[in-house]
């Protein structure tokens, strides 16, 4: 198998077509045709099915590019790490980040990391784990942050646990409610679900008020979405739970306020995830980093805050 053949298979897969990829990779169709025709034939079975519009790939066809995908990121890797080594500042890092972890970690990391690496290229997802596990399982995200109990999480992954956790009960500005102090004042409020949030958060959304022996909170809203659940909290009567994040992130901590409630919310801790046996490129790892760092920073104001 060469590594054309790898490159070919791959770019059909993607664009769907052999036409398509053709003009992707700038090689001639006729080049890719026999390419994927010989890596078939040495095989022993089908790839693709052709149809009018193109092709798609079989069930075999999809568990090989499922590995392939894995062997061309590490190749990618290990080109870039020894181009690294010997000097060079060129190369890609893919994270992905939460919500919360973007405004409290990733406004200074960027600055930082442009002027030591300012030819490489930085790709960030927002997101949380579960959307993004097999993507880093893959080595195509280097790694992740954001909450997540570690307790939970399979062991082809390292978590490196940054920092603590805290979730606030969030209203509108001039909110009637704002003053309340106990979850049983709230009993009446409606509120948003931040369903995006991790596999266990609807049942510590309900937890909480089930704890206190209340009934459970009036849903109005579920929200997939962080900027979805921060307009409509500022702009209706509904409430929601939100990280400490929010409320300090600056360009939005106008918009609503937070309720100085007796009972504690539960919450997993902020964590670094990324694949087990799998060494970062130097620059992935200087990133890795900075963004340590960040946090050790976000702590060390939090604890001066109080």
């Amino acid at each position: 198998m060469k590594l054309t053949q790898i490159r070919d298979l791959l770019a059909v897969a993607e664009a769907g077509s052999l036409r398509a990829a053709g003009r992707h990779l700038g090689v001639a169709q006729p080049v890719i045709t026999r390419s994927i025709r010989e890596l078939e034939q040495e095989l022993g079975t089908s790839l693709f099915e052709r149809h009018a519009k193109g092709v798609k790939l079989t069930v075999t066809g999809e568990t090989f590019v499922r590995r392939l995908r894995l062997v061309d990121a590490e190749l990618r890797r290990a080109r870039e790490e020894i181009s690294q080594m010997e000097g060079s500042n060129l190369g890609h890092v893919s994270i992905a980040l939460s919500t919360a972890t973007c405004m409290s970690l990733l406004p200074k990391t960027v600055s930082a990391f442009a002027r030591r690496y300012p030819d490489a290229t930085l790709k960030i997802s927002e997101s949380l784990f579960q959307p993004i596990e097999n993507y880093l399982a893959r080595g195509e995200i280097d790694f992740w942050i954001g909450p997540l109990e570690p307790s939970g999480v399979s062991p082809q992954f390292v978590v490196e646990k940054l920092f603590d956790n805290t979730r606030r009960v969030v209203a509108r500005r001039g909110h009637p409610l704002a003053s309340a102090r106990t979850l049983s004042e709230l009993t009446e409020a409606r509120w948003v679900r931040p369903t995006l949030s991790t596999r266990t958060t609807e049942a510590d959304f309900e937890l909480m008020f089930r704890t206190a022996g209340l009934p459970p909170p009036k849903i109005a809203m579920h929200s997939r979405s962080s900027l979805v659940t921060a307009l409509t909290v500022a702009n209706t009567d509904m409430l929601t739970v939100l990280p400490q994040q929010w409320i300090e992130f600056a360009p939005m901590a106008h918009m609503y306020q937070a309720l100085d409630l007796e009972e504690d919310m539960p919450v997993a801790p902020t964590c670094m995830v990324r694949r087990n046996g799998l060494p970062l490129t130097p620059i992935a790892e200087y990133l890795s980093d900075l963004l340590r760092k960040a946090a050790g920073n976000y702590v060390f104001a939090q604890i001066n805050a109080t």
